[in-house]
This record gives C-alpha cells, sequence and structure tokens, in this order.
C-alpha cells in the first residue's frame, strides 16, 4: 500500500502488521493476541471468536478452535460439529487464556464454547470465518485500544450481521 493517509483504521495479519500500520501512521485492527503500540483491537481471530463466545457463558468448560491453518494438535480429541468432526488438540493459550487448538481435516473452521448447560458453536469456511472475525472488530474501535473477546457481545454482533452464524446445544 503506498499510502494510507485517507484511512481511518488498517485491518491486517500476521506478527509484521503492527510495524507496518505504524509506519503508515494508521491505528490497526489485528488478528493477533496482545496490544502492542499503534494496534486499536486485537484479538479478532477465530481463537478471540471463540473467546468472546465462552464469555457469554456463565460457566464455560471448554473453549476450542479447529481451523486449516493451524497445526495437528497431540493431546485429547474434542468433538466438533460435522464437517470437522473428532480431532486431536493442542491445549494452548491465546491472550493468556486456555483454548484447545486443532488442525481442521478439511477447509472449515469451528469455535465452540462449551458451558455448563450448552454448547455453542460457530462453523464455516475457514477463509470467512478468519476474515469476518477480522473485520467485526471494527464496531469495537472506538472502545480501543481493547481485545475484542472483551466486548463480547458488540463483536458477536457484528460477525452475525456480517454473515456469521452460530448454533447452540443444549
Amino acid at each position: 500500500m503506498p499510502s494510507a493517509e485517507e484511512c481511518d483504521f488498517l485491518i491486517g495479519t500476521g506478527p509484521d502488521a503492527p510495524s507496518l500500520a505504524k509506519g503508515h501512521g494508521v491505528e490497526l485492527i489485528w488478528d493477533g493476541e496482545g496490544l502492542e503500540e499503534g494496534v486499536v483491537v486485537a484479538g479478532c481471530s477465530p481463537a478471540g471468536m471463540a473467546l468472546a463466545i465462552a464469555s457469554r457463558e456463565s460457566d464455560p468448560r471448554l473453549v476450542a478452535v479447529a481451523h486449516p491453518d493451524l497445526t495437528e494438535g497431540s493431546g485429547h480429541v474434542v468433538r466438533f460439529p460435522d464437517p470437522i468432526g473428532a480431532s486431536p488438540v493442542a491445549d494452548s493459550t491465546y491472550a493468556n487464556r486456555r483454548v484447545a487448538m486443532a488442525k481442521s481435516p478439511n477447509r472449515f473452521a469451528a469455535c465452540l464454547a462449551v458451558g455448563a448447560g450448552r454448547s455453542v458453536t460457530i462453523v464455516d469456511d475457514g477463509a470467512f470465518l478468519s476474515g469476518i472475525a477480522l473485520a467485526a472488530g471494527i464496531d469495537l474501535a472506538q472502545e480501543g485500544p481493547t481485545l475484542a473477546f472483551d466486548h463480547a457481545l458488540t463483536y458477536l454482533e457484528t460477525a452475525a450481521a456480517m454473515g456469521l452464524l452460530m448454533a447452540e446445544d443444549r
């Protein structure tokens, strides 16, 4: 991008995005897990989306993500809805919170939060889910600097308005 002069925000992915946005002098909406200098909203990723879903539960017992871009887990198995199914997960952290991460066996991705009385899931094309998770951070820019899942309701409502569907199972 030659100039970001007329941009209010940049939306970026990957570890180099904060320094690139800083070089343009524009605040960043980012899929990274931390609030670095110049980042106005972070955590705009499938893992951040799963944490947002989990934050709406009174007693979240499991937060998990399956995505084609993740590495294969070697720990226990989590049952994601079809078309992903049972997948080995790696116990991991995202923004200092526990999230089980699995490599999806196909192009689909899932965000899963299991609470005491229900499970809430998002399943969609991996690229679409990642894009919506990133773009949904735009409605939180006025709150920043912040983590997307710290404003879960607004973040999830924005994602739903952009076409992401969530399912609940009791």
